[in-house]
């Protein structure tokens, strides 16, 4: 039996009750085993993403992974979770690829069938319907770099492209085993991926393909846009999709601890074709990813002293914050590697850094739902965004480093906004008396005024 527990602004309470008595005594004692509760749309709701939460709803394989089995599907999973993730004032998902392909879609196929291994597309469209009645944000992730054929290496079906929109120099070409149609695009303009095909963005065919896509994935109820391997195609095509069509926000995946290199490509993508000027995307921080990495597992405090997005006032506002994802999580999969750390302490505890400084954090729901299953971690993030939000913690908060310790009993401490004192680490600190302590744990302290 299923509950739909929604209606805008109105509360739902689902409590179930036993009593047992003790052994030592006749008295009645009542346990509260379950609580479920309808907050409605979130009170943080603005429609403003820099003041977002977001959260990477997927993990590797994870359309067929064993907590989804009493699914249909992971999109009816997710479904299931939305009012949930709306009480916890998550603002902004991020979907796995949405089109048929292998496997997870990075490999995308037919890319305007929306029946995928994730779900089918009535699934999907009732998912991003409940997502908008929250006043909660989809975002689609765009595999633009590469396709796959249907029947052969170079056969695109769905929509059918001819041999230009495949780059000439692409493995189709020259491996001895492929076969199907002869690339004869222009030159590839980035990196290459040799399990697909490489798509010549130079061509109008592939130009226009893609931004019909981006107005398909509109219709379907997305509104916001995740690159996927920008590496492997100028940002100026980034400006250019983004400028195809509305959305709420954008978001690539330029994989580089070189915090410069990670900027430059935010700032290419600034200039479109016809070199006009558009809003520059955002982009994960991965440098400040590695530079966590480096001070809570290696206790090497000192590195948050560095420069990278997050605490730069000119790409904080292009900053995506986070601990790991479906490629550096290691979940289902043994090719990943960057993960962050196995253990649960310095896992949060970098959610502790993220949540309370500036850029837009992003959970892994992985983390978030299964790390944990006493549901501690959870707990605990819930509580860390809900401090963020009470205190209008956001992508363009301040911060000022007080005082950084390198080594086991080492410590970062900082005041965010002049609203927060976060400490980070074993070692003792002691702030002046007007900072009284809101919320501490194993490695952290948080003090408010």
């Amino acid at each position: 039996m299923k509950f739909n527990l929604f209606l805008k602004k109105q509360y739902f309470l689902i409590v179930i009750l036993i009593s047992c008595k003790t052994d030592s005594s006749n008295n009645s004692v009542v346990d509260e085993i379950a609580v479920f509760e309808d907050k409605g749309i979130s009170i943080y709701s603005d429609n403003d993403p820099l003041n977002d939460v977001m959260m990477q709803a997927f993990w590797w394989d994870s359309f067929n992974d064993n907590l989804i089995s009493n699914y249909s599907s992971y999109y009816e999973y997710l479904i299931n979770l939305v009012v949930e993730l709306s009480n916890a004032h998550i603002d902004l998902l991020w979907l796995p690829p949405s089109s048929e392909g292998v496997g997870m879609g990075y490999h995308p196929r037919k890319l305007f069938d929306f029946n995928s291994s994730h779900g089918n597309k009535i699934q999907l469209e009732k998912l991003l319907s409940k997502l908008k009645n929250r006043e909660m944000h989809g975002m689609a992730d765009l595999v633009f770099n590469h396709r796959v054929g249907t029947s052969t290496w170079t056969d695109f079906t769905e929509p059918y492209w001819s041999c230009n929109s495949i780059c000439v120099d692409d493995e189709a070409s020259t491996n001895p085993d492929a076969f199907g149609t002869n690339p004869c695009g222009d030159e590839d303009e980035g990196w290459s991926w040799g399990g697909a095909r490489d798509l010549n963005h130079r061509s109008e065919e592939v130009q226009v393909g893609l931004k019909n896509y981006l107005e398909l994935l509109k219709g379907l109820g997305f509104d916001s846009w995740r690159y996927d391997y920008v590496k492997g195609f100028p940002a100026k095509y980034v400006a250019e999709y983004n400028e195809s069509t509305s959305k709420y926000f954008s978001v690539g995946e330029f994989w580089d601890g070189d915090s410069q290199k990670v900027k430059n490509w935010i700032d290419l993508t600034s200039l479109n074709l016809n070199n006009i000027k558009v809003e520059r995307s955002a982009a994960f921080d991965f440098p400040l990813k590695y530079k966590l990495k480096e001070a809570i597992v290696d206790n090497n405090f000192e590195v948050l002293n560095a420069s990278f997005l997050g605490n730069e006032s000119s790409y904080n506002t292009k900053s995506i914050t986070f601990i790991d994802n479906h490629d550096t999580g290691c979940i289902n999969r043994d090719d990943c590697d960057n993960l962050f750390s196995s253990k649960k302490n310095e896992i949060f505890l970098g959610y502790v850094y993220i949540l309370t400084h500036p850029g837009i954090p992003m959970i892994w729901i992985y983390h978030y739902l299964h790390l944990d299953p006493l549901g501690e971690i959870k707990k605990g993030l819930n509580r860390l965004i809900d401090l963020r939000k009470k205190n209008k913690i956001n992508a363009k908060s301040k911060i000022d480093v007080l005082d950084t310790k390198n080594g086991n009993s080492g410590y970062y401490v900082a005041v965010v906004d002049n609203k927060l004192l976060v400490k980070i680490g074993y070692g003792s600190y002691q702030p002046s008396s007007e900072w009284k302590i809101n919320y501490s744990g194993d490695g952290f302290t948080i003090w408010d005024k």
